[in-house]
């Protein structure tokens, strides 16, 4: 029996409360930086400039993440994330600087490769925090509400933005996203590791290696061993990450498709607006309605859910109408989102504090590499052979992606007699720095 997200259980605890905050203010400047840089970077320097900005920008995060993660591990989790809040505060306020002179392109363009390098460290050093913070028993509860906080800021964020651009310009809503970063930095500040008294270990142990740190390609090749060995020994992270990584595909995709299908649909200028909110209001019921399914770890469940999400693809793309397309939409940011908690609650549960710096930095490089990918794939698709036919291209072939995570996701049933075991008592009474 599904069991409803408690969300008492997420709004009680006060570091869960700044987490949530933290994060969602975190998560809005990086969408007010994409949306105001993007309008600055093109007036600066027209569709070239502007597609080295979008390259840029999801490049770096993605090649660098495992690598970003692992070295992020040489310091407190709390503390790399306040020190990038911070950077990327000062960026943008030379960023600012630097459009209101006139400065030339590439200003700009080293300043969002500066931002995305430091988000590349941020992102999985928040997902180790939130593992001090968050106790085993309501981690799905936590990643379900944290999930749906992020999607509902990826409507409400461009669009604030877009209001500021008219009222302050885009200088001025840097100049917000700045200050938004401080926020964020002051807030997890005051936050508070559950067991603090767990996390002296583990920090001596962490400045130890940071006084003697190893040969950058000793790291480097440390990364990618540490990877391997998870996933070739957790087959749940491995079933959790192929599920993610597609879906992340699939939603590049869509967002890739909307243009060409309000167009074909002859459904007005409101038309990808309107698409795109769908996506989000499914985002937020189906991150929902996936905390009570990573509270029971049905990961099969979950894959199924991505292999839909493909089929939602296709009748998104091939819709006669708007009302359909809406719908589907709707399925498409549902199927995508619901495994959302499953995914962050197995990955605590099954990842060693030790190795949890690269793989986190691999989750990440997964999402961000997905989007560019299924962009990339749906955008060639779709004019070599039309929207429709590339939207089922496109779906039918990740669905067939996700569906080879039933492997691994097998596996482990077999091996453990479940999909997605809660955090083992070892990291409840041992708390990460």
């Amino acid at each position: 029996m599904n069991v409803p997200v408690k969300f008492e259980t997420v709004v009680q605890l006060p570091g869960a409360r700044r987490l949530l905050a933290a994060d969602a203010i975190s998560k809005a400047g990086d969408w007010v930086l994409f949306v105001a840089m993007s309008a600055l970077v093109f007036d600066a320097g027209g569709v070239g400039a502007l597609a080295l900005f979008s390259l840029a920008r999801i490049l770096v995060p993605a090649v660098l993440g495992p690598w970003a993660g692992g070295w992020g591990m040489a310091l407190v989790p709390r503390t790399l994330m306040i020190r990038v809040d911070v950077a990327r505060a000062a960026l943008l306020v030379l960023a600012v600087a630097a459009a209101g002179t006139h400065r030339p392109v590439w200003m700009l363009e080293a300043l969002v490769v500066g931002c995305a390098v430091l988000t590349a460290f941020h992102a999985p050093a928040e997902r180790r925090f939130q593992r001090d913070v968050i106790e085993a028993d309501r981690r799905p509860d936590f990643n379900a509400v944290i999930g749906a906080t992020a999607t509902t800021v990826m409507v409400v964020a461009p669009a604030l933005e877009a209001l500021m651009a008219t009222t302050i310009g885009n200088l001025g809503a840097l100049a917000v996203d700045a200050a938004s970063f401080v926020v964020s930095a002051f807030i997890v500040s005051g936050i508070r590791p559950a067991a603090p008294a767990a996390a002296h270990e583990p920090l001596q142990k962490q400045k130890q290696k940071q006084k003697q740190p190893g040969p950058t390609a000793e790291r480097r090749t440390g990364t990618i061993t540490t990877v391997v060995r998870v996933l070739k020994n957790q087959p749940v992270v491995a079933a959790c990450l192929i599920t993610q990584a597609t879906a992340c595909t699939i939603a590049g995709g869509s967002m890739v498709l909307l243009p060409p299908l309000g167009s074909r649909l002859h459904a007005g200028n409101g038309a990808i607006g309107w698409l795109t909110t769908a996506i989000g209001v499914g985002s937020v019921l189906g991150v929902l309605a996936g905390g009570s399914i990573a509270r029971q770890g049905r990961l099969l469940l979950c894959v199924g859910s991505i292999v839909t999400m493909g089929i939602a693809l296709g009748a998104l793309g091939s819709s006669p109408n708007l009302l359909l397309a809406l719908g589907c939409a709707v399925l498409v940011g549902a199927a995508a989102n619901l495994p959302e908690p499953t995914y962050w609650t197995s990955y605590a549960g099954q990842i060693k504090e030790s190795d949890s710096g690269p793989v986190y930095g691999l989750v990440e490089s997964a999402i961000t590499g997905g989007f560019a990918l299924g962009g990339t794939l749906l955008g060639a698709a779709t004019a070599a052979v039309g929207t429709s036919r590339a939207a089922w291209t496109v779906g039918i072939a990740a669905g067939l992606v996700a569906a080879t995570a039933f492997a691994p996701a097998l596996r482990s049933r077999r091996t453990n007699g479940t999909a997605a075991p809660s955090a083992p008592a070892a990291e409840r009474v041992q708390a990460p720095a």
